[in-house]
């Protein structure tokens, strides 16, 4: 066993407390514990190496053709493989016998130490545990699990059938936590049709407890569980998801809504099928926790999803709590860039995302290999087999989700997933107004708005890794002592977008509650069908009118929160703990009502301080700590608008030599009350002149200090001066 060669040098460095600050004094910075990932556990002579992502490439890591997809080889350069990471699983149960495949390395492959059993039981299923058995399961839940998290082992090996197929999972250092179905991948998850047996029947009440049973299994490093994927059973030949209600001729049961209608009926009540337990109810229960749930999509070709999978389509509060994966063939209307890494994922394939759009990603699915379990004699044997379907997509997806958690653990369980959604790359083709599949004129960039055929298209661990790629509504960001780096470009096209859909949808609405007479409430003897769609309508109006449009950034915490890229969202910024440093540009306006505002890039907008520090600049140590190529020294911010420091805000300025000192320059107005802090450091010749601000005009005084007024900061004294829109410091001594 061996780890990595070399510790990351991690964008996040040690955080700063609350400053202290007053009239020439300062309270020196608190370190923070030290916030680098462990070390990647893997094989003895791995190729794989910090910083370079092709070396992670191995003939092991290409056996899994989805891995280049979602350009998994990025995150392991970056140090993370899923460490400490714990993922839950409900499936058919995973093969124990697959224990190189599940062992952390530790173990000299002794024992699956990182795969772990969940008992469960309910309704007419006694205590099940996690793991596979002939009696009632089948390999699904082990080809999913080996997806999720097997081992990177770089062991080769040959079958009595053919060549090896050994492989790694996408995060192969995880934690899986698996709860057992007690049936096959055959097990119908909607309404059954009449002549459905006894395999294709599910224990409702029993499957609702194995959500609850993974969502609270007490783990082995006593971290949460903080998503479940699942991707087991069929969709029963009862069901159609090409569309809303029944087309003309079709059976009652056809249409999203109508299945949508069985899968959701209340506990309590009794469905078609004469039971009065319900399995959804279980997981939607888990999902309100804050743990976040993915379904997969379905493989029928249909143009929106499976009504598990478009959930938060009907029950707007589970936004951010869950979504749905539809499928790509890597294998067609793919291109890599000239490193070797993906450009275009692949082509849409399988469920669209349909109605769930804004809850769904694609991932991969076409010949997917993995581990597999196979009766040999009636004993089970360690396999290695490929597999198609979204089954394959949703695993791929949820392992790259665990990944993103681990590179900020700050972020909440709503914001890694909003991350992993917005920094998605398209695919190769679209929808045209019909439906049908066109070509992608936008394949290979960055997902902008999500479409019907493949939601937020894939999941893109490159640009994941950067930080969010835009903000979908208020984002408050707590970063709890951690100091990091959101490099890439953050907007808020898509809340923008969805603004406008809201509109029409808003339009629509209010026309069928007019021709159906809902206007004000529905009307005594109404239909259950007519319930239903009435109570979808109003929890989607609720969830609109609650929706705010414009992305907006709150930084709480302790800890540096550096913004390298280009910064376009359209709501205000607020700073009230820690810091925030603007080392790219950003368009908003910036309130500071507590900690620090710093940087060296560009606000196109106003800065208010309130009530904490404005301190511009990024001082050399600052740039080397963080040692990733976006933030560099820089001694100057610049701001489009007025520059305003209330009577309970500071100006914090640095200066280290004649020429090399830090200012703030602004196109609008200065507006001067709070105090003014300097470091001085260095030899400084008398009669230098220092401009650490200038505007279009100034209004106002620094506390205690007038024209002529003299600041005294580490043995240098300063005579400070107002005129000509600027604010100088003249060295007297």
């Amino acid at each position: 066993m061996s780890t990595t060669k070399h510790h990351r040098k991690t964008a996040r460095i040690a955080a700063l407390t609350s400053m202290v600050v007053a009239l020439g004094v300062v309270a020196q910075p608190a370190m923070a514990q030290s916030s680098e990932p462990p070390p990647i556990k893997s094989y003895v002579g791995d190729p794989g190496r910090l910083g370079d992502p092709a070396s992670w490439r191995t003939p092991e890591f290409n056996r899994d053709t989805g891995l280049v997809s979602i350009g998994a080889e990025f995150a392991y350069a970056a140090g993370y493989a899923g460490a400490g990471m714990n993922i839950g699983i409900v499936d058919s149960g995973f093969f124990a016998g697959h224990v190189r495949e599940h062992g952390s390395l530790d173990t000299n492959y002794a024992t699956g130490d990182r795969y772990h059993s969940v008992t469960a039981q309910g309704g007419e299923t006694g205590p099940t545990p996690g793991f596979y058995d002939p009696a009632f399961n089948d390999s699904h839940g082990t080809h999913v699990s080996g997806t999720v998290a097997a081992s990177r082992d770089g062991i080769g090996e040959t079958q009595p059938d053919g060549p090896a197929a050994n492989m790694h999972g996408v995060a192969f250092n995880s934690n899986v936590y698996l709860g057992n179905t007690h049936k096959t991948d055959g097990v119908f998850y909607g309404l059954l049709p009449p002549n459905a047996t006894t395999v294709q029947t599910p224990d409702n009440g029993y499957l609702a407890n194995v959500y609850r049973a993974v969502n609270s299994a007490k783990t082995a490093n006593h971290k949460p569980i903080r998503l479940i994927t699942s991707s087991w059973g069929s969709q029963p030949t009862t069901e159609n998801y090409n569309t809303l209600e029944p087309t003309p001729g079709s059976p009652d049961s056809f249409g999203l809504n109508a299945a949508w209608r069985f899968l959701s009926t209340p506990d309590g009540v009794a469905d078609p099928n004469g039971r009065t337990e319900h399995w959804l109810n279980g997981a939607i229960q888990v999902a309100r926790t804050g743990t976040i749930l993915q379904f997969t999509a379905g493989n029928s070709g249909y143009a929106n999803p499976t009504p598990r999978g478009a959930a938060p389509y009907y029950l707007p509060d589970l936004e951010g709590r869950w979504y749905t994966t539809s499928g790509i063939n890597p294998t067609v209307g793919s291109t890599f860039n000239a490193d070797g890494s993906v450009r275009v994922p692949g082509q849409q394939e399988f469920n669209q995302c349909g109605v769930a759009k804004w809850s769904c990603v694609t991932a991969p699915s076409r010949s997917i290999n993995s581990t597999w379990v196979e009766l040999v004699d009636g004993v089970p044997q360690p396999r290695y087999r490929a597999a198609s379907g979204t089954s394959m997509a949703g695993p791929h997806s949820a392992a790259a989700l665990s990944l993103i958690m681990q590179r900020f653990p700050y972020l909440t369980n709503e914001q890694a997933l909003y991350t992993m959604f917005t920094t998605g790359r398209q695919n190769s083709t679209i929808s045209d107004a019909a439906g049908n599949a066109i070509p992608n004129p936008a394949r290979g960039q960055i997902v902008q708005v999500p479409d019907p055929r493949n939601g937020w298209h894939t999941p893109s661990l490159p640009e994941a890794m950067k930080g969010p790629g835009q903000l979908l509504g208020p984002f408050r960001a707590d970063t709890r002592g951690y100091s990091d780096v959101w490099s890439n470009d953050i907007s808020d096209v898509a809340i923008q977008a969805r603004q406008q859909e809201d509109a029409a949808e808003a339009a629509a609405w209010k026309a069928t509650k007019a021709a159906k007479g809902w206007t004000h409430g529905l009307p005594a003897g109404a239909s259950d069908i007519d319930k239903s769609d009435f109570a979808i309508g109003t929890r989607r109006e609720k969830a609109r009118d609650a929706r705010d449009y414009e992305g907006s950034l709150t930084k709480r915490g302790n800890g540096i929160l550096f913004l390298a890229g280009n910064d376009t969202w359209h709501g205000k910024s607020t700073v009230l703990d820690g810091e925030l440093s603007i080392v790219g540009s950003h368009a908003s306006p910036i309130d500071v009502r507590g900690g620090t505002l710093g940087g060296s890039g560009s606000v196109a907008d106003s800065i208010n301080v309130a009530d904490g520090v404005l301190q511009p600049g990024v001082a050399p140590e600052e740039a080397e700590r963080v040692a990733d190529g976006h933030v560099v020294p820089g001694n100057v911010l610049t701001v489009g608008g007025d520059v305003r420091i209330g009577g309970e805000g500071r100006l914090a300025a640095t200066i280290s030599g004649d020429s090399d000192y830090t200012s703030v320059r602004a196109a609008g107005d200065l507006v001067l009350h709070g105090n003014l802090h300097l470091d001085a450091h260095g030899t400084l010749t008398r009669g230098t002149v220092l401009t650490i601000m200038s505007g279009r005009s100034i209004s106002g005084t620094f506390h205690a200090l007038p024209e002529g007024g003299v600041v005294h900061a580490d043995g240098h004294q300063f005579r400070v001066s107002y005129k000509n829109n600027r604010v100088t410091l003249t060295v007297v001594r």
